[in-house]
């Protein structure tokens, strides 16, 4: 269950850590809204690359003379709609507790605490379980493949 913290007039929620085990159980659920998720941002970037050449095209008309009405609100209500979708998608990730990272590789970390030391439990889309940590303040792709004493004690 997650608390709020007040703390200098800011309200913060008190971030969940994972057991390796909870992360694990997580992943099908993650897996699902990362896939679509991704197919979510496919669409949004398709949609955006036929406004703008839309646009494009639209004042060069224009500038010629050949202005005429087309179906450029509905067009951008569809964009309006893929955005919102995305941003519910991964709304919906980052209320489970763990966090989105990237997109593109469907990277989420995961919160945890090990051996009195704040770690991230790192996990891509396509891994069967969670194999990797990295460091509260390294790099996102400086992933660590997770030790065999810290599997038995982070479960």
């Amino acid at each position: 269950m997650l608390t709020l913290r007040r703390r200098k007039n800011v309200i913060r929620k008190k971030q969940k850590l994972f057991r390796l085990s909870e992360a694990n159980q997580l992943l099908p659920e993650i897996g699902r809204r990362l896939k679509q998720i991704q197919q979510k941002k496919e669409s949004y970037s398709l949609i955006h690359d036929e406004l703008f050449m839309h646009d494009l095209v639209s004042s060069a008309e224009r500038s010629n003379g050949f202005a005429e009405k087309d179906d450029l609100e509905t067009r951008v209500r569809d964009l309006e709609q893929a955005i919102e979708g995305l941003a519910k998608d991964v709304e919906a990730i980052f209320a489970t507790g763990c966090i989105l990272r990237d997109i593109e590789k469907g990277r989420v970390d995961f919160p945890a605490e090990v051996e009195n030391k704040r770690i991230f439990w790192s996990w891509e889309l396509g891994e069967p379980m969670v194999r990797y940590y990295r460091h509260l303040k390294s790099k996102f792709s400086e992933r660590i493949l997770i030790p065999a004493r810290l599997l038995k004690t982070a479960k």
